[in-house]
């Protein structure tokens, strides 16, 4: 039974976050960091297929096996709008303009855009505005 248990938990353990040094984090997931935030990584951490990174901002970053960024978000600060496609970025910032971003999820065809005004809005990769609405 002792053994049983061992092998149970050697195998919960694998599937455990691995605590990384920011050097060993992959290089496009550095340069995306470094291009667009300006905090100091706190925290990374890897399981079977993401990458999570706090900053000492607050900030919370999920990337997904490839390096690719999965979600973003602010605590306290703002998120860029330049981590977004140009197109993207270019209607957001026109259509909601006075307000700022403060969770961003990529999903398969589309953004999830949350903003400190508590609007969410949900834009396809094409620029075109699927949802609005205010999350209480």
């Amino acid at each position: 039974m002792k053994f049983l248990t061992l092998i149970f938990i050697f195998f919960l353990s694998l599937k455990a976050d691995v605590i990384l040094s920011p050097q060993s984090l992959p290089n496009n997931i550095k340069d995306f960091l470094q291009k667009n935030f300006k905090a100091q990584i706190g925290l990374a951490q890897r399981d079977d297929n993401t990458y999570e990174i706090a900053l000492s901002d607050g900030t919370e970053l999920e990337f997904d096996i490839m390096g690719e960024w999965k979600e973003i978000e602010a605590r306290g600060t703002t998120i860029s709008y330049e981590v977004l496609p140009p197109n993207i970025a270019s209607i957001l910032k026109n259509e909601f303009k006075n307000t700022t971003i403060k969770e961003l999820e990529r999903k398969i065809n589309y953004y999830k855009v949350k903003f400190y005004n508590n609007l969410e809005v949900i834009i396809d990769f094409n620029g075109a505005i699927l949802r609005r609405e205010f999350d209480d």
